[in-house]
């Protein structure tokens, strides 16, 4: 079989959610609609990513059969959806864990150090005296297209783009050799971060607040797109870039990881069975906001892109400090 490379997203569409296959950057597909007309039962009963990652291989090859389907008999033939008339979602969504890593590119860590006197490994540390540095995120994650909510009374609001490895196997105590077995594709992910939270004043002996610099709603902006693995040659040479209003701000790429995907995965695996759906998004490259002293503010536009899994494009926006319910 000659693969035909896809991609996967769930779109809003006639105000429901439609998990859809993509083919290129326009040809959008709802699963269940094309899946009927090319008598792939399994697929068209799929809601969800996170009901595909269940049996991630067997549903891989499936979708692989219904891209070549749709490549021979004609795009038209499976109805496919414009992309004007559709807004993404998060691809993912009911992951058990949002694991990032920290401090993973060193310069970014080298800029961040200038600006943080403690808390970060010297730049230039020997790798034999790290271990990966990770930790997890409270927040529901929001579409690529979806508003970054600035929350009332924080004054330093950054971002990070990252690329987001997805889990599609079932896994304790993976050996780096054999993480790849485990991760069904990837995405992009924009890891927005409170600095005025990351880094607790009145708690000096303990420094470091994550859950309170992290977990704000819509500070984890995923997708468009979920890119299966078997479309990316080599996770450790992707680019990743950020823009703020036109300007670039990220320019990075996947191999300058200091624990690279496999290291990463294998660390937390040590610790916890990864299931299907699992999410870690693997650290951010220099350029971010705390390093440039340079903070979102409303009315800004943040676009994400990592290569092969889509741009995001989401618009700042001023919260409400008003109670709701």
């Amino acid at each position: 079989m000659t693969d035909t490379f896809f991609r996967l997203g769930l779109f809003s569409h006639n105000a429901s959610a439609k998990l859809c296959l993509v083919l290129g950057d326009e040809d959008i597909f709802e699963l269940r609609n094309a899946s009927t007309f090319a008598d792939q039962p399994a697929l068209a009963a799929a809601n969800r990513l996170d009901d595909l990652l269940v049996d991630w291989e067997r549903n891989f090859d499936r979708l692989r059969e219904l891209a070549e389907a749709i490549t021979r008999e004609g795009a038209a033939n499976f109805r496919p959806l414009r992309l004007e008339d559709v807004l993404p979602l998060a691809p993912v969504t009911r992951p058990q864990r949002l694991l990032y890593a920290a401090a993973n590119y060193a310069d970014h860590v080298a800029g961040m150090t200038k600006t943080f006197a403690s808390g970060l490994p010297a730049p230039g540390a020997p790798k034999a005296q790290l271990r990966p540095y990770l930790f997890a995120k409270a927040c529901a994650m929001t579409g690529a297209f979806d508003d970054i909510v600035l929350p009332p009374g924080m004054e330093r609001i950054d971002w990070e783009a990252e690329l987001a490895v997805v889990i599609g196997r079932r896994g304790k105590r993976i050996p780096p050799e054999k993480v790849g077995d485990h991760i069904a594709g990837y995405m992009t992910t924009n890891d927005v971060s409170c600095r005025d939270l990351t880094w607790r004043e009145d708690r000096p002996a303990i420094r470091s607040d994550w859950l309170s610099g992290k977990s704000f709603d819509s500070f984890a902006p995923m997708g468009p797109y979920f890119t299966p693995k078997a479309f990316v040659p080599a996770h450790d040479n992707l680019s990743i870039r950020l823009w703020v209003n036109g300007t670039l701000k990220q320019d990075g790429i996947s191999r300058d990881m200091i624990f690279g995907i496999e290291d990463q995965i294998a660390y937390a695996a040590t610790m916890m069975t990864l299931e299907p759906g699992d999410i870690f998004s693997t650290g951010t490259p220099a350029g971010t906001g705390q390093e440039r002293l340079e903070f979102l503010k409303a009315g800004d536009l943040v676009e994400t892109e990592v290569e092969l899994c889509g741009r995001q494009r989401n618009r700042v926006v001023a919260g409400d400090p008003q109670y709701s319910a």
